[in-house]
């Protein structure tokens, strides 16, 4: 006679093989899958020339005043105010900056100015001391727009700048000259 040990063992050896036997498995975890996709949109650089240089003038100062000078995006010439004029015919010489943009067509960009750019200058009279000038209130006028600025359908676009410089009271003769960067980016 069996054991009762042995019947069980049996029986459960038994059942495992019908499990095989069958193809019963154990359930794998649940799984999911989607699709993905890889995009990139190449354009044009963004570029910036300068073609014309921001051009205050001559300027006639009156010895003991201060004065400004400023020339504006949009206007001819310069304005003066104070002990500053300019020399009969030579009042319209003054100009802005003027630069060419280029980049992708009809992209939006941003132009950012310096908050103001320091002249050195260089006396005419010997021995004078000229001191460094100050150009300040930057501005700046697009083409296309002064808000949002945008190249065309040819990927092309300008800009001009314009500012002030103050004269102190004491200014000798003397040529100044500045160097400055503007920097456009796409928006």
């Amino acid at each position: 006679m069996m054991s009762w040990r042995r019947a069980l063992r049996r029986a459960i050896l038994a059942g495992s093989g019908a499990l095989v036997a069958t193809g019963a498995q154990a359930a794998p975890a649940a799984q999911a899958s989607a699709p993905g996709i890889a995009s990139a949109t190449v354009i044009r650089p963004l570029r910036v020339q300068p073609i014309t240089d921001m051009d205050f003038g001559t300027i006639v100062h009156e010895p003991g005043l201060t004065g400004t000078v400023m020339v504006s995006p949009g206007s001819a010439g310069a304005s003066f105010t104070g002990g500053a004029s300019c020399p009969g015919s030579d009042c319209t010489s003054a100009h802005t900056a003027h630069f060419a943009v280029s980049g992708e067509p009809q992209r939006n960009y941003a132009i950012q100015l310096p908050a103001s750019i320091l002249a050195t200058g260089s006396t005419i009279t010997a021995g004078a001391i000229a001191p460094s000038l100050t150009v300040r209130a930057l501005t700046v006028r697009a083409k296309s727009s002064n808000t949002t600025p945008s190249l065309d359908a040819s990927g092309a676009d300008s800009f001009e700048v314009g500012g002030t410089i103050t004269l102190p009271a004491d200014l000798p003769p003397a040529r100044y000259r500045a160097s400055f960067v503007v920097v456009v980016s796409y928006t």
